[in-house]
C-alpha cells in the first residue's frame, strides 16, 4: 500500500486508500469508502483470554483484553468509525506482522502494565492526534516499520507513564512530533523526517545509529508530574538537523545529555540552547560546530573528552557566566566568537586545547572552578586571550 497517495481533500473528508476487490488501489473520500463494498465487509474483532493466530484477515477494529495472546501476520486494518484502530490492554500480547493499519484516529493504543506489543514489517498510517500511544507501564517493540502522521500537525508516537519502546529499522514520519515521551526509549538503525523530538523528565532515551531531519531538534523538557525531575539522552553514532533552531534544547528541566561517535553541525546558529535549565552534556569521541547559549537561570557543564572537537561560541555577547568548559586531553575547543562561560578545567595546562582565533574567553574570577587562574589574564596560542571577566 502506497502511503504516499494519501491525502485529504478538505477539514471533513478523508482520503484512504483501500484495496477494492484484492487487487486495485484507488483513492476515495471518506464518504465514498463508507458507501463502498469493502468497508460493509469489514467487522471489529475482540478478544479475552484466549490464544489465537490469524492470518490474511480484513477488520476495522481490534480489540484484546483479559490475557489475551494474538498473532496476526498479513492482516489489514482500515477504521473510520472507532478511537482506535487497534487496543491492547489488561496484560494481553499482541504480535503483527507483515501488515497495514490505517486510522482516521488513532493506530494503535497499548495500556496498562504486562501488556505487551510487538510489531514487525508493518505500515501504519494515521490522520490523528497520535499514531502509536504506549501507556501505563505497557511495552512496545517494532521492527521495520513505516510509521506516518498524515494529519497538519499530529505526532508519531506517544511513550509515557512508566510504558517502554525499543524501535529498530524503521521510518517514521510526521508534521508533529516524531517522539513524545517522559518513559524508556531505545531507537536504532531508524529515520525520523519530523517536526521534533520531545522527551520530557522522567524519560531515559538510548538514539544510536539513527538520523533525525528535524524542524526544531530535540527539545528536553519539563514535566507536569512533580515526582520526574530528570532526563537523560544517550545519542550515539546519530545524525541530527535542523531547519530552525537549536539542535539540543533543554527548557525548564535537570538533563544530562551524552554524544558518543557523532557530528552535529549548526554552522553559525546553535547547537545547543538552555533556558531555566541544569545540564551536564559530555561529548564523547565527537565533533560538535555551532552555539551554545544558556540563559542567567541555567547551569551547563560541558565536558569534551576522548578526542573530541567542539568549534564554536559560548554565551556570545550576553555576558552569561553559567557554563563550565571541561576539556581533556586530545580534545579541542575551536573559538569562533569572543564568548562567556562561569569556570575554566584543562587537563593541558599549555593550552593548546584551546584553539581561540583571536578571540577572548571571559571567565567568573569569583567562580572557585578558576582559582588555578588568579584571576590573571592568560594569552592564548592563535592570538586569543583567557580573561576575567570585570
Amino acid at each position: 500500500m502506497n502511503f504516499a497517495d494519501m491525502r485529504k481533500t478538505n477539514a471533513l473528508k478523508l482520503i484512504i486508500i483501500i484495496l477494492i476487490m484484492s487487487a486495485v488501489l484507488v483513492s476515495c473520500t471518506e464518504e465514498e469508502y463508507r458507501a463502498s463494498r469493502l468497508y460493509k465487509s469489514l467487522t471489529s474483532y475482540e478478544q479475552k483470554s484466549e490464544t489465537v493466530t490469524l492470518k490474511n484477515k480484513k477488520y476495522n477494529k481490534i480489540d484484546l483484553s483479559k490475557k489475551a495472546v494474538l498473532e496476526l501476520s498479513k492482516g489489514m486494518i482500515y477504521n473510520v468509525d472507532f478511537s482506535e484502530a487497534v487496543n491492547v490492554r489488561d496484560a494481553s500480547t499482541a504480535s503483527i506482522l507483515n501488515s497495514e493499519i490505517i486510522s482516521k484516529t488513532l493506530a494503535m493504543k497499548v495500556t496498562e502494565k504486562d501488556t505487551v506489543m510487538n510489531v514487525i514489517s508493518t505500515d501504519i498510517a494515521s490522520y490523528g492526534d497520535y499514531v502509536i500511544s504506549v501507556t501505563d507501564n505497557a511495552v512496545f517493540t517494532g521492527s521495520g516499520l513505516k510509521v506516518n502522521n498524515l494529519g497538519e500537525g499530529g505526532a508519531a508516537i506517544k511513550i509515557s507513564s512508566g510504558a517502554s519502546m525499543v524501535l529498530n529499522k524503521s521510518n517514521v514520519k510526521a508534521n508533529g512530533a516524531g517522539v513524545e515521551s517522559d518513559s524508556l526509549v531505545s531507537i536504532s538503525s531508524s529515520e525520523m523526517t519530523v517536526e521534533s523530538l520531545r522527551f520530557y523528565e522522567g524519560a531515559t532515551v538510548t538514539l544510536d545509529d539513527s538520523r533525525f531531519y528535524t524542524n526544531h531538534g530535540i527539545m528536553l523538557l519539563d514535566n507536569a508530574n512533580e515526582k520526574l525531575i530528570h532526563v537523560s539522552l544517550n545519542l550515539k553514532k546519530a545524525k541530527l538537523t535542523a531547519d530552525d533552531g537549536a539542535l539540543l534544547s533543554m527548557i525548564d528541566t535537570k538533563a544530562s545529555v551524552k554524544i558518543e561517535d557523532t557530528t552535529l553541525n549548526q554552522g553559525s546558529s546553535n547547537i545547543m540552547l538552555l533556558k531555566n535549565s541544569e545540564a551536564t552534556v559530555t561529548l564523547c569521541n565527537s565533533d560538535a560546530e555551532g552555539g551554545v547559549m544558556t540563559d542567567e537561570s541555567s547551569s551547563l557543564n560541558l565536558l569534551i573528552k576522548n578526542g573530541s572537537a567542539f568549534k564554536g561560541y559560548i554565551n556570545k555577547g550576553n555576558r552569561t557566566k553559567t557554563v563550565t568548559v571541561q576539556i581533556e586531553e586530545n580534545s579541542v575547543w575551536e573559538v569562533t566568537s569572543d564568548s562567556y562561560v562561569r569556570g575554566v578545567i584543562l587537563k593541558d595546562a599549555n593550552f593548546e586545547n584551546i584553539k581561540s582565533n583571536g578571540f577572548t574567553i571571559y571567565y567568573d574570577p569569583k567562580s572557585s572552578t578558576n582559582a588555578w587562574l588568579d584571576k590573571k589574564t592568560v594569552n592564548l596560542p592563535d592570538g586569543g586571550r583567557l580573561a576575567p571577566l570585570r
